[in-house]
């Protein structure tokens, strides 16, 4: 057992969402270990996203997904501030190319409304072209959407999870779960090949394989049906070319293919959206690259004949649900959070609040450490070269090709 310790939660899974939950519930006083079957952190799909935190204004209407985005909303920059983490709120411009997409811009903009989503204005085309003056002509109209922004995507995970090792939680890598046993007398145990944990509660945020850890405790609410996103990605001087994140006007199955940038300024195009059946992170596929190429020159004709300097892919825990799929059985002290689909990020710490008010009804009893609001800053020493960053005598490898690539260049600046 790991050094007889019981721990009021274990956590499995080391994403996003496992790192944010894992800082909110430590910050309430709980003690946690957290269990990550791969040797990084952050390495399935957490290490394939955008790195854009949304505002929610196209998550469905009444939706646990914009409940908790709009929450993490709140929260999420007093956190990033002093954390010390860099964001920039660069907005997003939705752009419309033809009267069909016109149309379902002005349903985005009335639903926007009924959520309380604020500050999304109509632009004209000419508004347009002040505002984006390399974005190819003739668009139909826009939506300007001054909240959203890019984050380093594996900085603020990082962040947040090193926070809550200073407050005592245990991190486990390399550590995947084999069984989960509700003993008689209330705990649990939780048998890894590394070692075997008890705890009075279990919260499975396993991400892609969120089907397969319930099944250890003989629970079937949903099937993971992954979806895999390809990106290409241009230096920092690409940059330039844009001013805000250039969105499509979104489908009932995805947001679309983007125009972005990232907090380093690298200009990135995706992600794509394709159903699969594998659940691991798949090498970028030519043909796709072919048709994002196309997409990246369609819609910022300067970018014809300019290199790309990365590619990568990522693959979301999507599930036969549009919603979030955040199940508590309080009768045994198990939390699912699962089909967190594509943003995990952006709505990392109002889920981890909505956990963390379900693990205080579950478990009923004051936390085993004191309750902390404070948040400290935490700075983390990058090595490039190495792809890695310290804190505190803690190494974590950079799993995120935004963060790699980024880093990588400022460093030779």
């Amino acid at each position: 057992m790991a050094g007889g310790e019981v721990f009021d939660v274990i956590l499995i899974g080391g994403g996003v969402v496992g790192c944010a939950t894992a800082f909110h519930l430590t910050n309430m006083g709980y003690s946690c270990a957290l269990l990550e079957k791969n040797d990084h952190l952050l390495s399935e799909a957490s290490s394939g996203n955008s790195g854009m935190l949304h505002t929610g204004f196209d998550a469905p209407l009444g939706s646990l997904e914009l409940t908790c985005i709009k929450l993490c909303q709140q929260r999420i920059y007093h956190a990033l501030d002093k954390l010390g983490v860099p964001y920039t709120r660069l907005g997003a411009t939705m752009v419309a190319w033809d009267n069909i997409q016109g149309q379902k811009l002005l349903e985005i903009q009335r639903k926007s409304e009924d959520k309380h989503i604020p500050d999304i204005y109509n632009i004209t085309p000419s508004e347009l072209c002040q505002m984006e003056p390399n974005l190819r002509r003739h668009a139909h109209s826009a939506l300007w959407i001054p909240g959203e922004t890019v984050v380093d995507p594996w900085h603020v995970p990082v962040a947040l999870l090193h926070h809550a090792r200073r407050k005592g939680a245990q991190v486990w890598t390399n550590c995947k779960v084999l069984s989960c046993n509700r003993e008689s007398y209330g705990f649990w145990t939780v048998t890894t090949n590394q070692s075997t944990f008890k705890c009075k509660a279990v919260i499975n945020c396993a991400g892609l394989h969120g089907d397969e850890v319930d099944e250890l405790a003989g629970k079937h609410n949903f099937h993971i049906r992954p979806r895999k996103g390809q990106y290409i990605v241009y230096n920092s001087h690409k940059g330039s070319l844009i001013n805000s994140s250039i969105l499509p006007v979104p489908t009932d199955k995805t947001k679309g293919v983007i125009a972005f940038k990232s907090v380093y300024n690298n200009l990135i195009i995706g992600p794509t959206a394709e159903d699969v059946e594998e659940r691991s992170i798949p090498a970028p596929d030519p043909l796709i690259k072919d048709r994002l190429l196309h997409h990246a020159h369609n819609t910022l004709p300067k970018l014809v004949g300019c290199d790309v300097i990365g590619e990568y892919t990522g693959v979301r825990p999507a599930t036969q649900f549009k919603d979030y799929q955040i199940i508590s059985d309080p009768t045994r002290h198990w939390i699912t959070v699962g089909g967190i689909r594509s943003t995990g990020l952006s709505g990392c710490l109002g889920i981890a609040d909505h956990v963390g008010h379900l693990v205080q009804e579950d478990l009923q009893q004051e936390p085993t450490q004191g309750r902390s609001h404070r948040i400290n800053r935490v700075e983390l020493a990058f090595l490039p070269e190495q792809q890695t960053a310290t804190a505190d005598g803690c190494t974590y490898y950079m799993t995120h090709p935004i963060t790699q690539l980024g880093t990588h260049a400022a460093s030779m600046l």
